[in-house]
């Protein structure tokens, strides 16, 4: 194990390491909001009023004299129950003792905040995947980026309808249906789990199919890409996904899907989506969930004394 120690930094250190940013030229870790969440952590640090609400995170670094050899920064995700490492930037092309720590460090950070899970995305093939594994994030699955093809003002689907706070429960469970029970066991394996899964997707806008009393698909659309979660066995389901998806494609231009959504993927590339890329998704898990065991009532037979 690296004998390299990360320390989380200050808001004060956070809002100097902003113009620093240069000279980490290597991302090792860079999903959707890292930069931004940085920034907000260099201007909340000035004491400005009336900034956006932002989550709580954790910005760590391994110094190198007055600079730094690399810098990670972690948001909490929804619910609490785990945090998402959004950017690993690193000052070498290839520094895995300071990857290992930064890592290593953000998890015990999100321990003691509380978390059970640690989340990170990093591309498929990516020379920094070993120092990740040592500092015990495994990868557990794979996102496809495909391209959402410009096909003009496609009207947005009417078979689904805008997501409401009473379909959460309706969404875990098509969660547990939809995907495989291994991946489910590493990425969320509770329903506040999943919480904090979803909120890591960025969506602001969701959408649901209802079928037969029961939620058959869940869509979300982010600014930068869509997911999706589905029963494959409702008819139509997949085109009504994607009428969903290119009805919005304004407000983005990628559609995720996981490595075990074959004929999601499929049925895309047929209408003209192209793959840009592959991500592996990884956890750590930092506490143990231990469900309590069926019981039943025993009789006890007293002896007299």
């Amino acid at each position: 194990m690296t004998e390299l120690r990360a320390e989380c930094l200050s808001p004060i250190d956070a809002a100097t390491l902003w113009p620093q940013l240069g000279r980490l030229g290597t991302e090792v870790i860079a999903t959707r909001a890292g930069g931004h969440l940085l920034l907000s952590s260099a201007l909340a640090a000035t004491g400005l009023a009336n900034l956006p609400r932002m989550p709580r995170t954790a910005v760590l670094g391994v110094k190198r004299g007055l600079g730094y050899r690399g810098v990670l920064v972690a948001r909490e995700l929804g619910g609490g129950a785990g945090w998402e490492a959004v950017s690993l930037r690193l000052a070498r092309t290839k520094d895995d003792d300071a990857a290992t720590a930064l890592a290593g460090s953000a998890a015990a950070e999100s321990a003691r905040r509380g978390a059970r899970t640690l989340y990170a995305r990093v591309p498929e093939g990516s020379p920094h995947h070993d120092a990740l594994r040592r500092a015990g994030l495994s990868a557990y699955g794979e996102e496809r980026l495909l391209a959402v093809p410009r096909n003009g003002s496609r009207a947005a689907a009417a078979m689904l309808r805008p997501a409401e706070r009473q379909d959460r429960h309706g969404i875990f469970r098509l969660y547990c249906r939809a995907v495989p029970e291994n991946v489910r066991r590493q990425e969320a394996p509770t329903q506040q789990d999943w919480r904090a899964v979803q909120s890591a997707l960025d969506c602001d806008r969701e959408f649901v199919l209802d079928s037969d009393g029961t939620i058959a698909a869940w869509v979300g659309i982010g600014s930068r890409e869509a997911c999706a979660l589905f029963d494959g066995a409702v008819e139509g389901v997949h085109d009504a996904v994607l009428d969903l998806v290119e009805g919005h494609e304004g407000r983005h231009a990628t559609l995720v899907t996981a490595h075990y959504q074959f004929d999601l993927q499929r049925r895309a590339e047929e209408r003209g989506y192209m793959l840009l890329g592959t991500r592996l998704l990884l956890a750590r898990r930092l506490g143990l969930v231990n469900p309590l065991k069926e019981v039943a009532p025993v009789g006890i037979e007293t002896i007299p004394l």
